[in-house]
């Protein structure tokens, strides 16, 4: 037998356990993770912004979404596929689910290489004539590292996940944060922004050690096994999965780069860029609770999916709905109402965005409502449905980015994403509910 074979399989909770209890674990274990490595990272990212100033912090943050759409393109939505097929798979055929792990590995490999390649070729030409920003053409540079330890931490991330050990995905993410934390902080202080984007590289390349590791430690993996067992209908399965996961990442991707270009060009254009980026943390502070959930809910949805179950499918539809809602809406409300004195907190110039902040506290309802009804279709296997929704949500983000941001600078940017995460979440009412109907719920 293969060692994957012979591997215990990783589930939320013991087999006599409770759907209930399966996700009680998950999300206990997921949000002590969180608490300490977005803590982390926020405090993190209140010290660069304060060390930077506002058009450094905006410089830092252009470099980031630039690394965004070139990881897009270098494929790092296979992660999504990786948690759905590993999840699906790991109590029915566990060598298969080993199999599915190495051929997203290899595919993420590949990828992130030909991404970081193309971003090498073309830093100078979009510093220049796209960001209006030549002197970031050397970080721009040094950010293809990103976008190939971004790719395979990608796809390490979605496997953890879709094993269900939360456990060690915590410990993951903890390790993460505590070297983002330094590693920024060091890099800043010794040199700026090219320090830091130094930094966030050397902190990818940590998160990939670690996270292999933990992968190898959980679902031992031997790259022979992908011979013996290789099946082309596995890997078509998975390319036309991730093919789709990867084009509606590269369209929203695609729109909030596009969007950020908008503001940076505008006059002052990177220090109201970095405004937003700082209103966007503390909007990041309220989503931490539901994206921590956001793995435990697929994994756990598509297993359900794997296993037929429609009863319990539908129960943990509820669970997730009702405690996303608790967790989101009232911490919304209380940030708006201190959204001047958050803003302070990165540096007195940051507060003229409290505006900004209470847009996108108003949008973080409707991030997690469309972050939690794509799930139920991505565990179903319908990214068709999941590829529309987003090129909704990228045209409406583009469009209102470009009509808003001339007249209202990051206030604009923030209305942008509010209607179009709002329109999003109320288009993927209709698919969801028809596809629920259809499948009997399964």
């Amino acid at each position: 037998m293969s060692s994957c074979s012979q591997t215990n399989v990783i589930g939320t909770a013991t087999p006599g356990a409770s759907l209930s209890a399966g996700f009680a674990i998950g999300a206990l274990w997921s949000i002590m993770g969180a608490v300490i490595s977005r803590g982390m990272t926020l405090a993190a990212f209140v010290l660069a912004g304060r060390e930077l100033g506002a058009a450094g912090f905006g410089e830092i943050s252009m470099i980031q979404s630039t690394h965004g759409l070139f990881g897009v393109l270098a494929g790092t939505g296979i992660g999504l596929a990786a948690t759905k097929f590993v999840a699906e798979y790991r109590s029915v055929d566990a060598s298969r689910a080993g199999r599915c792990i190495i051929l997203a590995t290899t595919i993420a490999l590949i990828s992130g290489l030909v991404g970081g390649a193309a971003l090498l070729v073309f830093a100078n030409e979009l510093a220049v004539n796209v960001l209006h920003a030549s002197h970031l053409t050397g970080e721009l540079q040094v950010a293809t590292g990103l976008i190939v330890f971004s790719a395979i931490n990608g796809v390490q991330t979605g496997a953890l996940a879709g094993l269900g050990d939360f456990k060690m995905v915590a410990a993951v993410n903890v390790i993460r944060g505590a070297c983002l934390f330094v590693a920024l902080l060091i890099g800043i202080r010794l040199g700026g922004v090219m320090g830091g984007v130094i930094g966030l590289v050397v902190t990818e390349a940590i998160a990939v050690v670690v996270s292999q590791a933990a992968v190898q430690y959980l679902f031992p993996l031997r790259w022979s096994e992908l011979r013996q067992g290789f099946n082309w209908s596995e890997l078509n399965a998975m390319i036309r999965f991730s093919g789709l996961a990867v084009f509606a990442s590269l369209a929203t991707t695609l729109a909030f780069w596009f969007s950020n270009v908008v503001l940076a060009n505008q006059s002052d254009g990177y220090a109201a860029l970095g405004v937003f980026n700082a209103a966007d943390r503390w909007r990041q502070v309220l989503l931490f609770l539901p994206a921590s959930l956001s793995p435990i809910v697929l994994s756990m949805l598509s297993n359900l999916h794997g296993t037929n179950d429609p009863a319990g499918f539908r129960k943990l539809i509820g669970v997730n709905l009702w405690v996303s809602a608790a967790v989101v809406g009232v911490p919304a409300i209380g940030l708006a109402l201190v959204a001047q004195l958050a803003m302070s907190v990165f540096g007195q110039e940051y507060a003229v965005g409290s505006a900004t902040l209470v847009i996108l506290a108003g949008s973080a309802i409707a991030v997690v409502m469309n972050t939690l009804l794509g799930q139920i279709l991505i565990s179903k296997g319908a990214m068709g449905w999941r590829f529309t929704m987003d090129l909704v949500l990228a045209g409406v983000l583009a469009l209102a980015s470009w009509l808003l941001i001339p007249t209202w600078g990051d206030q604009g940017l923030a209305m942008g994403h509010l209607l179009a995460y709002g329109a999003t979440a109320l288009a993927l009412i209709v698919p969801v509910t028809w596809y629920i109907k259809k499948s009997g719920g399964v």
